[in-house]
């Protein structure tokens, strides 16, 4: 899977809990991802060439748990104050990155 797919905009006011795992082709996030804003925690696993997060990660206020996992580049760049992603994920009450636990 080289992108997430375009039917799951039809859950952004429902969906709580998003499991990413095992896409080794995926090298972004959709910037619609920001507009699930029920979502309360996202898994990202095993996506050695997923290399930052979308823009709009801000919007998720709902977001309480992040972990990123065995996904280096993403892990380097959600470092709590150093990593070029933080910024987007500063909110988000729990982050867990693997490497950094």
């Amino acid at each position: 899977m080289v992108a997430l797919p375009e039917w799951f905009q039809g859950a952004t006011n429902t969906l709580q809990f998003l499991f990413i795992s095992m896409c080794e082709n995926l090298e972004a996030l959709p910037d619609w991802l920001a507009s699930f804003t029920s979502l309360t925690k996202l898994v990202i696993d095993q996506c050695q060439k997923l290399l930052s997060l979308p823009e709009g990660m801000r919007s998720l206020t709902s977001l309480k748990e992040l972990v990123v996992d065995d996904c280096p580049e993403l892990e380097r760049r959600c470092q709590c104050d150093i990593g070029e992603d933080w910024p987007k994920i500063s909110h988000v009450p729990h982050v867990s990155l693997s490497s950094f636990d």
